[in-house]
C-alpha cells in the first residue's frame, strides 16, 4: 500500500537513525514560527517546520531512552510523559527559535512527593490550567491532576480520579473540567465532572465499538465525542453525547483500506475533520460534518504494508495555524505534509419497495467508478459518500429484485 495518498502532499521527511518515534505535538513561538515536538526515543525533538519543505532540528531535550513519549504544551512549556520513568519532564520553550536550555523532571509534591515515576499519556485542560496524567504508577493508573496556574514550571498536585469499575486510564481529553477518559482494558469511555478534583463525579460510561478504548476527542461543540479502539480491524466511532443518559453511536469508519486489519491509534478534531493515525495505514482525514455519515476525504500512507501490527504512524498533529500536518512514524522519523481539506459529497436516502412501499434493508448501493458501496439498514436508510464530486450512476441491488439505476 505504501505511498497511497489523497488530498495530501508530502513536503519533507527527517530520519532519526536508530531512534524510534512515539507521539507528536506542535508549538508556535512568539514570532509565529511553527514547530513539531516529536517524541523520539532519546528525548523530545524540536523541529522548525515553518518552511514545510525544509524542516530544521533545533534541539533534542535529553530524556530516558524509551519507546513511549507523549507531549502536550501549556503556555510556553512542554510536558513530556514516558513509560520509561523519572516523572514528568517540563521544558521551557520561551527561548525559541533558540534552543531551550531550561528543563527539569517533576516527580510529585505534597502527598505524592517523589512518588511519580512512569506515565503513559497526558492531556492539558488549557481552559482552566490543569494537567492530567494517565496510566502512571499512581492510583492504579487513574488520572493524576496537577495545577499549572500558579507556576507552570513547578506544578502542584491537587487530586486524582479513579473509577472503581474501570481504574486504569490509557489516554483522555479534558476541557473546562470535563474529562473524557479512555479505559482501554475495560473498553469504556467515561465522561467525568472534574470540578472538585478531590471528588470527581462520573456522568456517563459507554462501551466502545471493539472494547479497547484508546483515545477520545470531542467535537468543538462538545455534543459528540470520537473514540478509537486500539485493536485489529478497529474503528473511529462517533457518539452523540448531547444526552449523557442516552449516549448513541452515530457512525463508525475504518481507514482508506476497510477490513485491512489495521489498528487505529489517535484521533484529533480540527474544525469538522477528524485527523487520525492508523499505524500501518498512515493517517486519514475524515469529514465529520454529518456525524451519522462519516466520509474519508484525505489520507497519506507512508508504511509499505497494511494489516495488523504496531508499525508506521504513531502520531499525527493537525493543529499548526498554517494547516501543516506533522506525523511521527515509529521506525522512520518525522514526516511533514501539506493537506487540502475538502468536504465530502453525500448520497443519503431511504430505499422502499416501489409497489408496496415497504422499507427495504439489505439493499446494496454501488456508486460507479469510485468503488463505493453501502448497504441499507433495518430502516431502509442508506448513508454514504465520496470525497470526489461528480455525476455518477448509482446501482441499487437486492436478491429477488431487479437492479435499479439512477444518475
Amino acid at each position: 500500500n505504501g505511498q497511497s495518498s489523497l488530498n495530501v502532499v508530502q513536503a519533507s521527511h527527517l530520519s532519526y537513525g536508530n531512534q524510534t518515534c512515539a507521539n507528536i505535538y506542535f508549538y508556535v513561538d512568539a514570532s509565529g514560527n511553527e514547530y513539531a515536538l516529536n517524541g523520539a526515543a532519546q528525548g523530545m525533538s524540536i523541529v522548525n517546520v515553518t518552511i514545510p519543505t525544509a524542516p530544521v532540528i533545533v534541539s533534542q531535550i535529553p530524556n530516558v531512552d524509551n519507546l513511549w513519549k507523549e507531549i502536550k504544551t501549556y503556555g510556553t512549556y512542554a510536558y513530556v510523559a514516558t513509560e520509561g520513568g523519572g516523572g514528568l519532564q517540563i521544558v521551557d520553550l520561551s527561548t525559541l527559535p533558540l534552543a531551550p536550555t531550561t528543563y527539569h523532571n517533576y516527580t510529585g509534591d505534597g502527598v505524592i512527593a517523589g512518588l511519580l515515576d512512569n506515565i503513559h499519556a497526558l492531556h492539558i485542560d488549557t481552559t482552566l490550567g490543569f494537567c492530567y496524567l494517565f496510566g502512571s504508577n499512581l492510583f492504579q493508573g487513574g488520572a493524576v491532576v496537577l495545577d499549572l496556574n500558579v507556576d507552570p514550571y513547578n506544578p502542584t498536585y491537587v487530586g486524582h480520579y479513579t473509577n472503581p469499575a474501570h481504574n486504569y486510564i490509557h489516554d483522555g481529553y479534558v476541557d473546562n473540567d470535563t474529562l473524557y477518559a479512555g479505559h482501554i482494558y475495560d473498553g469504556y469511555m467515561c465522561v467525568v465532572d472534574m470540578t472538585n478534583k478531590a471528588a470527581p463525579v462520573v456522568l456517563a460510561s459507554q462501551l466502545t465499538t471493539t472494547a479497547f478504548t484508546h483515545n477520545t476527542w470531542p467535537s468543538n461543540d462538545k455534543k459528540f465525542v470520537f473514540t478509537t479502539d486500539e485493536n485489529t480491524n478497529s474503528y473511529l466511532t462517533c457518539y452523540d453525547i448531547s444526552n449523557l443518559n442516552n449516549i448513541q453511536a452515530t457512525d463508525k469508519i475504518q481507514s482508506e483500506y476497510p477490513n485491512s486489519g489495521s489498528i487505529v491509534h489517535n484521533t484529533h478534531i480540527r474544525n469538522n475533520w477528524a485527523v487520525t493515525s492508523w499505524y500501518r495505514d498512515g493517517f486519514v482525514i475524515t469529514d465529520v460534518t454529518r456525524p451519522y455519515n462519516l466520509i474519508n476525504v484525505g489520507w497519506f500512507d507512508n508504511y509499505p504494508t497494511s494489516g495488523n501490527g504496531f508499525n508506521g504512524v504513531w502520531g499525527v498533529n493537525p493543529f499548526l495555524p498554517s494547516g501543516t500536518i506533522v506525523v511521527s512514524n515509529i521506525e522512520d522519523g518525522l514526516y511533514v505534509y501539506s493537506p487540502t481539506y475538502v468536504r465530502a459529497c453525500y448520497l443519503e436516502g431511504i430505499v422502499k419497495d416501489s409497489i408496496c412501499g415497504t422499507l427495504l434493508s439489505g439493499v446494496t448501493a454501488t456508486i460507479s467508478t469510485v468503488n463505493v458501496t453501502e448497504v441499507s439498514d433495518i430502516n431502509g436508510v442508506i448513508r454514504t459518500g465520496t470525497p470526489t464530486p461528480g455525476t455518477y450512476n448509482v446501482t441499487f441491488s437486492k436478491p429477488g429484485y431487479l437492479n435499479y439505476v439512477i444518475n
